[in-house]
């Protein structure tokens, strides 16, 4: 009888970090459920895992409703049996001093960044207890988690509430039987949509991209992803409560 493969799911997939980030765990043996809001796009990366060897469905999902965090956990169990990593990629980013950024602007980027990865650590953490799966969750913070920087106010804010909220989430994780792990994972500056998307894909941007890191090169998606499959699989057994980061020394000094 074949073995059943482990079950991955990662929000955020249809682009950037999320979709390297399916790409990758796959080829670790899992198979990927990949959620996004672009059905077009999300074909593209269920394309992508099958051509990288891998398997994945894609399922369109707005990650900032908690009525389709549950329909989706209840849904895994019930195909599955369980799950065994989710991927936490979903987000968003603007860049705006804090005199001129207005309260809608902030509660709208805080819904995207925090309270969808509240809904998917919420529910992942019951599924794993109550499937008795000593599964893996991985939060995608950021350096901005971590540090201040200018105009960033409401972004900062949102990525410090992921980063704390991981460590909070693996302290009640670790209480499970089987326990489940918890980690962010912190990115520095990483060259995605996020950025070309605010910024343009410029010299000048390329080269704010490099500015200040330790290693002189532009931060890719696989970088992130890379991390993101050590943390979900076995050989980081001994890892939680931690923010991974993932800068190339930009955040050294």
């Amino acid at each position: 009888m074949m073995a059943c493969p482990r079950i991955a799911v990662v929000t955020g997939a249809t682009s950037g970090i999320g979709r390297a980030t399916a790409i990758r765990i796959a080829r670790d043996g899992f198979h990927i459920i990949a959620c996004g809001r672009d059905p077009a796009r999300g074909a593209a990366t269920v394309a992508a895992v099958e051509a990288a060897g891998g398997t994945a469905d894609f399922h369109a999902f707005d990650v900032t409703a908690e009525a389709d965090w549950a329909a989706l956990a209840a849904r895994i169990v019930t195909d599955h049996g369980r799950f065994d990593a989710l991927v936490n990629c979903a987000g968003g980013f603007f860049s705006k001093s804090l005199p001129d950024t207005s309260l809608e602007e902030f509660r709208a980027l805080w819904t995207l960044d925090v309270e969808s990865v509240l809904l998917g650590t919420k529910y992942g953490l019951r599924a794993m207890r109550d499937t008795r799966t000593a599964g893996s969750i991985v939060n995608v913070s950021s350096l901005a988690g971590l540090i201040g920087l200018d105009d960033c106010a409401a972004y900062c804010a949102a990525k410090a509430a992921v980063t704390h909220l991981s460590r909070v989430a693996a302290l009640e994780g670790g209480a499970f039987d089987p326990p489940v792990r918890v980690n962010s994972l912190n990115p520095g500056v990483i060259w995605t949509e996020m950025i070309t998307g605010s910024y343009g894909e410029s010299d000048a941007v390329r080269a704010f991209a490099i500015d200040g890191n330790a290693l002189q090169r532009v931060g890719e998606a696989d970088d992130i992803a890379n991390a993101a499959a050590y943390l979900a699989g076995p050989a980081s057994r001994m890892v939680t409560g931690t923010a991974m980061v993932v800068d190339g020394g930009r955040g050294a000094d």
